[in-house]
């Protein structure tokens, strides 16, 4: 499943335009040194590269008539679904891994630098991926997933850094330790942007979040944001192939 996911992503055009868009994002922060550029790609990837993932995962894994063909084959529904969802993830990951490289000769990255974007881009699509294919299995339905999958990025990306600074401040008298910790680490994407920011020792502003991770981590987190991305990410994976095997039976 995973070689014929993969064979299927790779076939879409749109695929490898998204990894050209990759270039044009570089050209865009030329000239502001290779440490900024990169800390910039990364706030702007965490934009970009979870709907793209959702809109092509999604379409893919709700299809019942591949399902129903699939099911009728002695090899495990649980692990069919999650093969179908490591070849999208490795058939994103393909053109957006070549654009990185491309960006990074643009943006003058150093080996490092350039690994921490591939990483970059590999967690997120790999985190995505996992989260979609659970609503997928959830609901086998292409509209609903997205629309779930959408929801999750709007809260994760776009709202979760206001509303963790506004409950921290809110409530800054009682001991909300645990559960701003818990809040962190639930999501990686916030954590591995203010710990690249520390790595590189880039003094820009990453997010409203970055106050309050550094209070909490304040050597760093971006080997504990990894550890989570790997974690959560293996986590949403296994639940998104026992729901989609609960359902078949």
């Amino acid at each position: 499943m995973a070689a014929l996911h993969l064979r299927e992503v790779l076939r879409n055009p749109w695929t490898h335009l998204a990894g050209l868009a990759l270039v044009g994002l570089a050209l865009a922060f030329r000239g502001r040194g290779s440490a900024v550029g990169l800390v910039s790609m990364v706030a702007v990837l965490q934009l970009y590269l979870p709907p793209l993932t959702v809109v092509v995962a999604a379409p893919l894994l709700t299809r019942r008539d591949t399902w129903a063909f699939w099911a009728a084959l002695p090899r495990p529904p649980a692990a069919a679904f999650r093969g179908a969802a490591l070849g999208i993830a490795a058939g994103i990951l393909v053109p957006l891994l070549v654009g990185g490289a491309v960006a990074g000769a643009l943006l003058g990255f150093t080996i490092v630098e350039l690994v921490l974007l591939w990483l970059t881009i590999a967690a997120v699509v790999a985190f995505f991926t996992a989260m979609t294919a659970l609503f997928s299995g959830l609901t086998l339905d292409v509209t609903r997933a997205m629309a779930m999958g959408l929801a999750a990025w709007g809260l994760l990306v776009l709202a979760y850094g206001p509303v963790v600074v506004a409950i921290a401040s809110a409530f800054a008298d009682y001991p909300l330790g645990p559960f701003l910790i818990a809040s962190l680490l639930l999501n990686p994407l916030e954590l591995w942007r203010v710990g690249l920011l520390h790595t590189l020792q880039v003094p820009v502003l990453v997010g409203p979040v970055g106050k309050v991770v550094t209070d909490l981590f304040p050597n760093g987190a971006l080997f504990l944001a990894a550890g989570s991305f790997a974690v959560v990410s293996t986590a949403l994976l296994y639940l998104a192939g026992w729901v989609f095997a609960y359902r078949e039976r």
